[in-house]
């Protein structure tokens, strides 16, 4: 619960400040629309009270209706000019809009009025003013991590006892470091010490256990926080969440009704249990519930948000298509995440296929769309939005290949493997794609770096053996792909041997090459080994006949007795 600024100053008696007190509780416990009926009545009540205008529109910023919140700090400066938080309030709804400068001028604002002698606010007053202005910095796309916890220092020294100040500080340290829990921990320990009886510190150490992906510690939390506050209904949500992620659905499911239960009648709930079914998969159940909300007249932007995710989870992408384009439009563009833009590729790929399917029918109506290289794009903005989603460079790799832009794949890839978490297939596919892209010497370096994780894999051999071999040119042969090769010769192992005829033919025709037109070690004895292999192996292929009709009747080896050329002609698997 956050610290009161002015201890019911503008409510003249203790009982305005209780009211206010009372809304302010039900924000925290997510009861939205009650909170929004008891702040409605309190302004009624006394409409120059800017502290209570600040908490209406920090309900309603909570509830992701900023435009509902900008016009509640709005008003609470037109009654109330002197009162510095509806400024920092301002500037948090500006700067999620992309308003940087804007929201800067409203922050330097609040710290004016706050420290404004004349307005003889006390250290916790300023230090409040502060703390907003902290959680101010952490809105929109890009959080200023730096200033903020700088402010919220400040805060804290001015006035150590406020807990907020500590929940918010730990949530800044993890957002700006998600690998180290022990310092944001410490913080969430402090507010705890200072407040034994408010659940939302265990809660918040709950969720940094959850995006730690530690699961079983967010869900130990999240018992810890409703043990003490069972009617802290985020807590319940929360645990939902981290069941689901433990993939226990019924525990999930019971959670979340819970939640439900405590907030009967909230439209914010539902909005919350339409993102949970979504969570758990059931979207067609999603989408009833959401369908069901806007025939109340319900009006939401993450429900439309999550409308088009269900649709697209339905394969119905034409309808999620228009559906996320039109979320696109009335979204923010600081509210827009990561998750936007995947689905949007999503849609793209979808689409694509059934473009495919009418253009072999014959029945495309229009010019073809290049969705595969849309979807590509979409997924590289998803990445440049939430690093979290660095998996997804592949999928943008694997799109643009599908629309044969193989430089915006290579590009793709190697984002992907100077990120945090490379996999040893990254570099398969970094190297796969570089080939396409005949940027053999990137190729090469990716195969190098893949076998020296898979060293007894042939195929990184094989690959490697190929971007060398697109290093040489018709005028230069370097013959540098002759140690990779052997290796394939060397690794393939003999179950493989079967389904991997072609491989292994073009590693014998490439020695047979080798030794009939190398300038150093030139052998035809050898060269015809090697063909002979060819034959011997039969794979059928065009490499397969060229041998055949071409090099074991060149006039140079077509009498040449063969040398032993290495192993034995392999032995065919039965």
């Amino acid at each position: 619960m956050k610290t009161l600024l002015t201890i019911g100053l503008s409510c003249v008696a203790f009982g305005g400040f209780a009211q206010l007190q009372q809304a302010i509780k039900l924000t925290d416990k997510e009861q939205f629309e009650h909170a929004a009926k008891a702040f409605e009545a309190i302004v009624k009540a006394s409409p120059t009270n800017g502290e209570a205008w600040f908490y209406m529109g920090e309900n309603y910023y909570a509830n992701d209706r900023t435009d509902s919140a900008e016009a509640a700090y709005r008003k609470g400066i037109d009654v109330n000019s002197q009162f510095p938080l509806n400024y920092a309030g301002l500037g948090k709804v500006l700067r999620g809009q992309g308003k940087t400068a804007e929201a800067q001028q409203q922050f330097a604002r609040a710290t004016e009025v706050a420290t404004l002698k004349t307005n003889k606010y006390s250290k916790q007053q300023i230090a409040a003013t502060y703390r907003e202005e902290a959680e101010g910095l952490l809105a929109g796309s890009d959080p200023d991590y730096a200033a903020a916890l700088a402010l919220v220092e400040q805060a804290i020294e001015l006035y150590p006892k406020d807990p907020q100040a500590y929940i918010l500080k730990g949530d800044a340290l993890f957002g700006r470091n998600p690998r180290d829990g022990s310092a944001p921990l410490e913080n969430y320990k402090k507010a705890m010490e200072l407040e034994p009886q408010n659940a939302e510190p265990l809660a918040r150490k709950a969720f940094m256990y959850y995006r730690a992906n530690n699961f079983t510690a967010s869900i130990e939390e999240y018992n810890n926080a409703i043990a003490l506050d069972p009617g802290f209904a985020p807590a319940w949500r929360g645990r939902a969440e981290a069941w689901f992620k433990q993939r226990d659905f019924d525990k999930a499911t019971a959670d979340m009704r819970k939640y439900l239960e405590l907030n009967s009648g909230s439209t914010s709930a539902r909005v919350r249990n339409a993102q949970f079914l979504f969570l758990v998969g059931k979207y067609a159940e999603s989408l009833k519930e959401i369908q069901a909300l806007e025939q109340e007249g319900v009006q939401n932007i993450v429900l439309l948000r999550l409308k088009a995710f269900n649709l697209t989870e339905e394969g119905r992408f034409a309808e999620a298509d228009s559906t996320l384009q039109d979320y696109f439009r009335k979204q923010q563009v600081g509210k827009v995440i990561g998750a936007d833009y995947q689905y949007a590729a999503k849609i793209a790929q979808g689409l694509g296929k059934a473009q495919a399917q009418a253009i072999q029918a014959g029945t495309l109506a229009t010019a073809p769309v290049p969705y595969d290289s849309l979807a590509g794009e979409q997924y590289m903005k998803a990445v440049s939005l939430d690093h979290s989603l660095d998996y997804l460079y592949l999928e943008a790799a694997k799109a643009f290949t599908d629309a044969r832009v193989y430089t915006k794949a290579v590009d793709a890839m190697r984002m992907k493997v100077k990120g945090p978490r490379p996999e040893v297939n990254d570099w398969y596919y970094l190297g796969a794609m570089a080939n396409r892209a005949r940027m053999f010497q990137v190729a090469d370096s990716a195969w190098a770096q893949y076998i020296s994780k898979q060293p007894n894999i042939y195929q990184g051999y094989l690959y490697r053996a190929r971007a060398q071999a697109g290093m040489d040119t018709a005028d230069v042969k370097t013959w540098a792909a002759k140690p990779y090769y052997e290796e394939v010769i060397a690794k393939m192992k003999p179950e493989e041997q079967g389904r991997a005829k072609a491989d292994l033919e073009e590693a014998y025709n490439y020695m047979g090459l080798y030794y009939l037109y190398s300038s150093t070690e030139m052998d035809r004895a050898k060269a015809k080994c090697w063909f002979m292999k060819v034959a011997e192996l039969n794979a059928g292929t065009s490499i397969t006949k060229q041998v055949n009709e071409v090099f074991l009747k060149m006039k140079e080896i077509k009498d040449v007795v063969p040398a032993q050329c290495g192993a034995a002609t392999v032995e065919q698997p039965k």
